[in-house]
């Protein structure tokens, strides 16, 4: 019974974008208190939204997607590593950002700046972020949609990728090691990075301190091949001192 309620409440809402509480109790026929408890298991499962008066629909965007979860993870440090970045990116460069959480959380850093460039990246939420800052061209790659790190992705998406060029590639990875490079465990996610990495003139590897001497599932980008390694703070010192000896430019708050 509990669960054909809810139901109804999300056709409801669905169909209309919003209802208010007294209009959910007289389609319901039941009490304003029973009303409020499947709202409130409604709004705890993120399906719907609670306003003032009634409930509204969740958007697209809204949902919790792996894609959120991992936003909030280590945030701080993401941030951080956003701040750093920006100071790379010069006018009119073209510029790749990955669907990483790190590259849009720059992404947004990039959007309040003053900064003219073009960005190509595969990632949904960073492309309408940088669309907000009517001084940066923003193309996002063709490709199926992965729902949960609202990524394109796929065969597609590498063909479309092969016919840009850019200047500099922003990449987060799973982890990253001094002796091998950076790891990946997306596997989907690889080609199109990898067409970019090929084509950039600079690499730029945003991996926050808890990444730095981890491995994962795929090896991608060589060390010799980064140019910079951008994180929150000072790598274990082993690992500081092999980055620079291959030619890594390590930055850190």
């Amino acid at each position: 019974m509990k669960e054909e309620r809810l139901k109804e409440i999300l056709d409801i809402v669905d169909k209309n974008g919003f209802v208010s509480m007294k209009d959910l109790q007289e389609k319901l026929g039941v009490s304003m208190i029973t009303v409020r408890r499947d709202v409130a298991e409604l709004v705890k499962r993120n399906l719907v939204r609670k306003v003032h008066g009634g409930i509204r629909k969740v958007n697209y965007f809204e949902k919790e997607t792996d894609f959120m979860r991992r936003l909030s993870i280590n945030r701080e440090a993401k941030e951080r590593i956003a701040q750093l970045a920006l100071d790379f990116v010069e006018d009119n460069d073209i510029i790749f950002l990955d669907a990483s959480t790190t590259a849009h959380i720059f992404a947004r850093h990039l959007a309040s700046s003053q900064k003219s460039v073009h960005v190509i990246t595969n990632n949904l939420l960073t492309a309408m972020e940088l669309s907000k800052n009517p001084g940066i061209s923003v193309v996002l790659l063709t490709g199926k949609v992965n729902p949960e790190n609202l990524a394109v992705e796929g065969s597609l998406t590498i063909e479309c990728g092969k016919k840009f060029s850019v200047k500099k590639a922003f990449v987060s990875c799973r982890g990253v090691t001094a002796e091998e490079g950076t790891y990946e465990i997306n596997t989907m996610e690889m080609g199109i990075k990898r067409i970019f990495v090929e084509k950039a003139e600079e690499i730029f590897v945003l991996a926050d301190f808890s990444k730095i001497g981890k491995r994962s599932l795929a090896h991608l980008i060589p060390t010799e091949r980064i140019d910079y390694l951008i994180t929150e703070r000072k790598p274990p010192e082993n690992q500081y001192e092999l980055f620079k000896e291959k030619g890594v430019e390590v930055i850190f708050f």
